[in-house]
């Protein structure tokens, strides 16, 4: 499978290659490995590349998936190669109510709007501390917040109702 990963805004060709129920080869650029790939959690993966282990969380939070190691997390947008060269990658408009949720465990650093606050498009709407790095969560669509949740400096879990826009 081929895939374009945009990372800090850079796109990267990624392509991933199933040798075994556990092993893959990976094409990243002109670099190519194998890696040994376990899921020992249910967003948690164990990586072994040249007798190295690495440790992930992963978890969507909205379009973007959130990689998380002991180094720091990581936002990145993932599209497979064939249904970005169709099209198919569009993005989708968001209607209706929409909650905010937290995607990993954390404390809240801040909370940046109001209930009654009208909110725009992609306007940062609370900010989450998780594993070392401050995370802005921001508005999937424009409209009116009706419910905040959460409070600086509280600790939530994973899937904890932080905010409702409509």
């Amino acid at each position: 499978m081929r895939y374009v990963a945009t990372l800090e805004g850079a796109e990267h060709e990624i392509e991933i290659e199933e040798l075994s129920a556990d092993s893959f080869a990976i094409r990243f650029g002109t670099n190519r490995f194998e890696a040994d790939l376990r899921k020992v959690g249910p967003a948690s993966f164990s990586v072994i590349i040249d007798s190295r282990s690495f440790d992930f969380d992963v978890v969507r939070d909205g379009e973007e998936t959130v990689v998380a190691s002991r180094t720091g997390s990581r936002r990145l947008t993932i599209v497979d190669s064939a249904r970005r060269a169709h099209g198919a990658a569009r993005r989708r408009e968001v209607t209706g109510r929409v909650e905010i949720k937290s995607s990993m465990p954390g404390r809240v650093i801040s909370v940046l709007v109001a209930a009654g606050d009208e909110v725009k498009e992609g306007q940062g709407v609370v900010v989450v501390e998780a594993m070392k790095l401050e995370n802005e969560l921001k508005s999937p669509k424009a409209g009116k917040v009706v419910e905040v949740k959460v409070v600086a400096g509280q600790t939530v879990e994973k899937g904890v109702l932080m905010i409702v826009i409509e």
